[in-house]
């Protein structure tokens, strides 16, 4: 009984993480958020961080351009965790 709870939390769980994705590329992959990113990275002050978060930040970019929202947002959380966010 206690696997069978366990197996259906797990799967409860996978399937939540899809939807979570897409929530943060639509939050995060616009121009509006780029914009505030690029305002924010510039006020950094820890130069390997700060060049760490405008890298991740030009691929966050590129992948929205291109219109892959999931390389969008992977790109994006690197650029956040550079940024102590």
């Amino acid at each position: 009984m206690f696997r069978v709870a366990v197996l259906a939390a797990f799967v409860i769980a996978i399937a939540g993480l899809p939807a979570s994705a897409q929530d943060k590329a639509k939050e995060w992959c616009t121009n509006a958020h780029m914009q505030q990113m690029t305002s924010e990275i510039g006020k950094m002050t820890n130069t390997a961080k700060k060049k760490e978060a405008k890298s991740h930040l030009a691929m966050s970019k590129a992948a929205m351009k291109a219109k892959d929202m999931d390389g969008c947002v992977k790109h994006m959380e690197q650029a956040h965790q550079a940024m102590g966010l």
